[in-house]
């Protein structure tokens, strides 16, 4: 499923692995623009690939998942109207990752196709168009329809990371990128609100341990003011996918991020802070969000929290940038598979 942009930056591309799948020691690294063909030969039955939207409004918030783990292919959405609390949510396996067409670069089309859910990135030069159809989530009809700028100035956190066992994780993390559009929930619509609605993509490829756990926490607000922060997953490499944003601009942090929840209370704060002090955040969850997709051993048990953040950050050069009542969400995932 290709796209109308595939051609004008896949020939400028590097390869994430040797014909034989071995990752390219060349690959390892960071960078702010994606710069690798992430396909993966061989491997079968061991290869991990996602690609992971999440929409956050004022209002509202989307989540979406499209996964090939060879066997299985995973299509999942869920929508949070946060006004009301009230929240509806889907999940479909597919044998063998039928009818989940998902590529080898970062900006390519992607689908799920499933009769019961059906998740569709149209990838177009600077913008997408993201559509969702789901005849019954939580008992009534579901159609979402978003166009999603990718302003040229605004960059993403590319990383590639060795993991133990000659495995290896790859990502492209995209956000703040500008939404418009709404979502029909039966009888209900809800509107982006403009300037304040933003989408973001986990593009991940790679070879994980058979047993693996992360947190990753996000947010992008008004202004270009963004943050990624992550854990877990590669940890033992040295490396680390945490960066702020600053009007679009990423500022990569070398430090780790501590996050840690006040309590064991499913809806108590989180703090993420830097030994640095360049972040010291907390995030107030609003709502829980539980998936454990299974299949005999194979699960991925995630909870993703939905909220706000507040606090303050520091650029480059040491300003003080106040982040106030941000939308955002933070996941915590242990998996076998």
């Amino acid at each position: 499923m290709n796209s109308p942009i595939s051609a004008l930056y896949a020939s400028g591309l590097n390869n994430l692995c040797d014909p034989q799948g071995k990752l390219d020691p060349a690959a390892i690294g960071w960078s702010s623009r994606p710069r690798l063909n992430c396909a993966i030969p061989g491997h079968f039955g061991r290869r991990k690939r996602w690609n992971h939207w999440c929409v956050t409004t004022p209002h509202w918030m989307l989540s979406l998942t499209l996964a090939d783990l060879d066997f299985i292919g995973y299509g999942a959405a869920y929508f949070l109207d946060l006004n009301s609390g009230r929240s509806v949510a889907h999940t479909q396996l597919r044998a063998f990752a039928r009818g989940c067409s998902l590529p080898d670069l970062p900006l390519e089309s992607h689908e799920f196709q499933h009769p019961r859910l059906h998740i569709k990135v149209e990838e177009h030069p600077g913008r997408l168009r993201l559509t969702v159809a789901a005849p019954s989530i939580g008992g009534q009809p579901l159609q979402v329809a978003l166009d999603v700028q990718r302003p040229a100035h605004l960059d993403s956190v590319n990383l590639v990371a060795p993991l133990a066992g000659k495995g290896f994780h790859a990502c492209s993390r995209q956000l703040g990128l500008p939404a418009s559009g709404g979502v029909q929930l039966g009888d209900s619509h809800f509107d982006c609100a403009p300037g304040q609605s933003f989408a973001a993509l986990d593009f991940g490829r790679g070879i994980w341990p058979f047993k693996s756990h992360w947190t990753r926490a996000a947010f992008a607000g008004p202004g270009g003011i963004a943050g990624n922060f992550g854990s877990g997953w590669t940890d033992a490499s040295g490396l680390t996918e945490n960066a702020l944003w600053f009007g679009g601009k990423l500022s990569k942090l070398d430090r780790p991020v501590q996050i840690i929840q006040d309590t064991f209370s499913p809806l108590a704060p989180w703090r993420l802070e830097t030994a640095c002090r360049r972040v010291e955040l907390t995030f107030s969850p609003l709502h829980l969000h539980h998936a454990r997709p299974r299949l005999g051993p194979i699960y991925a048990d995630t909870r993703q929290w939905f909220g706000r953040y507040d606090g303050m950050l520091r650029s480059p050069v040491g300003e003080r940038v106040p982040v106030t009542n941000v939308q955002g969400w933070l996941g915590a995932t242990h998996a076998r598979w």
